[in-house]
């Protein structure tokens, strides 16, 4: 019996259904019918011979080949991206500066831009981390080429790549003394996410104290995870040992934050503009309809539409 031949298409309309959460999600991102998108997973099924999906009521599950195949589908999407990139880059030069929020120190996005290095070896990407209101400023000083970072202003040369939620984060199970004002951990100012948890408190009429200042996120979450108080951020960055902790909590609703890609006002070479999209790709890949998908792992089930 010879193996089948599995198609690209067909594994991308896989993967990108799982991280959207339905057939209709991934419908609207590869510009399908949800009809035509289920008839390729038919199709995917009948090459492979195994069923990849069963029901849980009205939601769909992967089976354990499924879930075999997901894995091995996005490692084979990767390697096709790294093929195309290796050769399209193989004769590209130049130095890009790129700043990069701290927010993404500990997502897929440094992979990513290895990546990039590795297919594109002819570029020089010198990569800055720093907060936000750094970077931004940075940018206007012409000091870094492009920038992705959370907040900025839509005056300067940028493009909205998302919008999330801020979120109020801290140790799981974390209650604070009910006669003590609420204590907060922030990073120093200028800070859109300071701003925001202090407005929302104050607004709600909630007490509030400062218990820790610290120049750096790494600080916010060390002090956090020894439970002296909570933070806000997005679900981006919340290392997988701390929670949302919003609802338990009855905290107020927090705004949404803008990720932008903000550039310097000044000409542009081939090799930023190859990072940049880059950068843009892999984004709408992760984030997707919700803006809040990092990966990581299988959704334990998704909706039929």
């Amino acid at each position: 019996m010879s193996r089948p031949v599995l198609e690209l298409d067909l594994l991308r309309t896989l993967v990108i259904g799982v991280q959207s959460g339905s057939f209709a999600g991934a419908s609207a991102r590869i510009g399908r019918t949800q009809s035509a998108v289920s008839l390729q997973m038919k199709k995917l099924e009948e090459a492979l011979g195994v069923g990849l999906f069963e029901k849980r009521g009205r939601l769909l599950a992967l089976t354990p080949a499924g879930e075999r195949l997901y894995d091995y589908a996005q490692r084979l999407l990767q390697l096709q991206e790294e093929a195309v990139d290796a050769v399209r880059g193989a004769g590209l030069t130049g130095q890009v500066k790129f700043g990069l929020s701290v927010d993404f120190e500990n997502t897929w996005l440094p992979e990513m831009l290895a990546r990039f290095s590795r297919s594109h070896p002819g570029v020089s990407v010198e990569i800055v981390m720093e907060r936000n209101s750094t970077l931004s400023a940075q940018v206007d000083r012409g000091a870094i080429d492009i920038a992705l970072l959370f907040g900025g202003t839509a005056a300067r040369q940028s493009q909205r790549l998302a919008r999330t939620d801020m979120i109020w984060i801290g140790p799981r199970g974390y209650a604070p003394r009910p006669d003590e004002p609420l204590p907060l951990l922030l990073l120093e100012r200028p800070c859109v996410f300071r701003e925001a948890a202090i407005a929302a408190l104050d607004e709600a009429g909630i007490k509030w104290r400062v218990a820790v200042t610290s120049p750096t996120q790494g600080g916010l979450w060390a002090a956090a995870r020894a439970g002296m108080g909570i933070t806000v951020r997005t679900e981006i960055s919340m290392p997988p040992e701390l929670a949302d902790l919003g609802k338990p909590m009855r905290l107020p609703a927090l705004p949404h934050v803008e990720l932008r890609l903000l550039r310097a006002a000044r000409d542009r070479g081939t090799a930023i503009d190859r990072l940049e999209q880059a950068i843009v790709e892999v984004l709408k890949e992760n984030l997707g309809g919700r803006g809040l998908d990092v990966g990581g792992g299988v959704p334990a089930a998704f909706r039929l539409s």
